[in-house]
């Protein structure tokens, strides 16, 4: 039976439609208080969030975009654009810091990632959906130190671009990476 890494929904800030800022003692709370639980439970209970490592990848000055293929599993994320590189924490992830080693881990499976730097810049935290009351995402900036290149090509496309190219698929990127996106315009 597959385990996923969860919180309870109250340790979380109240939801908001925007990336939140997040201290290093919270993901510290994060990585030492969180548990497993199976992930057909966590899904269909809001008492808890699925704590899910999200990445934004820089590389030579751009950001790693997606594309989510017919072939990548949730229907509901098809031909949708990301800038997220990320995932469940599963058991293996477990130990002294869960949510970085199950970055590490994403970034490897999903783009080949090894040599990086990882920067926690924000989580998200929204409720407008079944499927968004039951996860939150914890931001990272990593700046890689070699060209990422996506793994699973059937499921996904990808690509470097600058900042213009994110705005001219906005309206195509999923629900988190309109967060990233955002937090990207208000930094500059």
């Amino acid at each position: 039976m597959e385990q996923v890494y969860v919180l309870p929904a109250r340790a979380f800030p109240k939801a908001q439609d925007r990336l939140l800022p997040l201290e290093a003692p919270f993901l510290r709370y994060l990585e030492r208080e969180g548990f497993f639980l199976p992930r057909l439970e966590a899904e269909e209970n809001p008492a808890y969030r699925q704590v899910i490592p999200y990445a934004l990848v820089r590389y030579a000055g751009q950001y790693l975009l997606m594309r989510r293929k017919r072939a990548g599993g949730e229907a509901r994320l098809f031909d949708r654009f990301t800038l997220g590189v990320g995932g469940h924490i599963n058991p293996e992830d477990a130990g002294e810091n869960p949510v970085e080693t199950a970055l590490g881990r994403e970034l490897y499976e999903e783009v080949g990632l090894q040599r990086y730097t990882a920067r926690a810049v924000g989580l998200i935290v929204l409720d407008d959906t079944p499927v968004s009351r039951v996860h939150a995402g914890v931001v990272f900036v990593v700046e890689a130190e070699e060209e990422p290149a996506v793994v699973e090509r059937d499921k996904l496309e990808g690509r470097l671009c600058g900042l213009e190219e994110i705005w001219a698929v906005y309206e195509g990127l999923e629900d988190w990476s309109k967060r990233v996106a955002d937090w990207l315009r208000d930094v500059g």
